[in-house]
């Protein structure tokens, strides 16, 4: 996954810790400076308290349903989005899916119930917008509701994410898939998640090299969880992160080929890393087939590395894939935002959302059904609520 500046601070501390004797690998955020996050330890979910959105950070908890446990979690039904997402499946054409990671996850839009920042992050260009999905470096982030419900309004698809990654996340893939039963069982406490608190699926990013013992097993988890989403959410989607090969490396091939496939072909689409070339567009297209919108290359909009540069000319690599006719990947949009692009968010994010709009065009189509309503505001600012003019059409 591309690096945000939070995880490139998270790589150079591990490098520096790996110098020093009995080093240890640094968990969560520690490495990004020792910020404590509200849901760490001695954190009880039990105790009431203001409602939180937060991740699961731990296999056990995972395993046990806590999360889903209406005595062991105080902010469970606060959680639970309520728009319904839309039922049908994504249209056979390219396809624009945007990844949410804007300042690590679960910042204001970690209140349920509203915070106090009217000068929060948010996104207005919905229209432009197939599959979203809220992604941070947690073992498994769960869509705050707000993200769900705005997205489910404009009838976009959400996901939530589960990674692992460095020497940690290689010991929970072990335990996870030591045996098919395992992997099963993850996969379908995975899916009672989604169903339960109302999104559409899950983006896996399994970021560790592996023993080849255990690619069956993964394997199994990815055609389970699959399964068991479609039956559970129609509509839903899994999607596969272009890390770990069929062979168990851990090696990012920027397309679709025969190390990442078999993957793909027990799910809804892969979701390639971001350091592509020209080059690999049409092999992408090539090896998927009729399936070639399952396709989304990545672009980082930070421009780490991703082809055009990213930033203000991310459009420079949308009129590629858009001449290939693929789909895309939009990483880490919030750039805008976390970089304080000039001369405010909200006049960067419509030129930078602009240049999308004239790159890939506008291939999505409201109202999905009338009447509709409407008061034109996208309430950012705390006077909203009293000056909108409700409109019916």
């Amino acid at each position: 996954m591309p690096f945000s500046p939070r995880r490139r601070l998270r790589r150079i501390a591990r490098g520096l810790r790996a110098m020093l004797p009995s080093a240890a690998e640094p968990d969560g955020d520690a490495a990004a400076g020792g910020e404590r996050r509200a849901w760490e330890p001695p954190f009880d979910a039990s105790a009431p308290a203001p409602p939180m959105s937060y991740p699961i950070t731990d296999l056990a908890a995972l395993a046990s349903r806590a999360y889903l446990s209406a005595a062991a979690n105080f902010h469970l039904s606060f959680n639970r989005a309520s728009v319904p997402g839309p039922a049908s499946a994504l249209p056979a054409r390219r396809r624009v899916l945007v990844c949410h990671d804007m300042e690590g996850g679960y910042r204001d839009d970690a209140a349920p119930q509203g915070g106090a920042n009217p000068d929060a992050y948010a996104l207005w260009h919905w229209h432009l917008v197939d599959v979203f999905v809220y992604f941070s470096h947690y073992l498994i982030t769960l869509p705050p509701p707000c993200w769900t419900n705005a997205a489910h309004l404009h009838g976009v698809k959400v996901l939530g994410a589960f990674i692992t990654e460095w020497d940690k996340g290689a010991e929970v893939c072990k335990e996870m898939f030591a045996t098919e039963a395992s992997a099963q069982m993850y996969a379908e406490r995975l899916t009672e998640l989604a169903t339960v608190l109302g999104f559409d699926g899950w983006l896996i990013n399994i970021e560790v090299k592996l023993d080849i013992q255990f690619i069956d097993n993964l394997k199994e988890f990815v055609n389970h969880l699959t399964k068991t989403m479609h039956a559970a959410v129609p509509g839903s989607l899994v999607i596969w992160y272009d890390a770990i090969t069929v062979k168990g490396d851990l090696d990012w091939q920027n397309k679709l080929n025969e190390y990442n496939k078999p993957f793909f072909d027990l799910c809804d689409g892969l979701f390639a890393n971001y350091t592509w070339k020209k080059k690999d567009l049409q092999d992408s297209a090539t090896v998927a087939g009729d399936r070639k919108y399952d396709v989304y290359m990545g672009i980082d909009v930070f421009g780490r590395n991703t082809f055009g540069g990213g930033q203000w000319t991310t459009n420079v690599a949308l009129d590629l894939l858009k001449k290939v006719d693929v789909s895309t990947a939009i990483f880490a949009p919030g750039w805008v935002y976390e970089t304080k692009q000039p001369p405010d968010f909200e006049n960067a994010q419509n030129r930078w959302w602009g240049l999308v709009e004239k790159s890939w065009g506008v291939l999505r189509r409201y109202p999905k059904q009338l009447p509709f309503y409407t008061d034109f505001d996208q309430v950012g600012a705390s006077i909203g609520l009293r000056t909108g003019n409700l409109k019916q059409w």
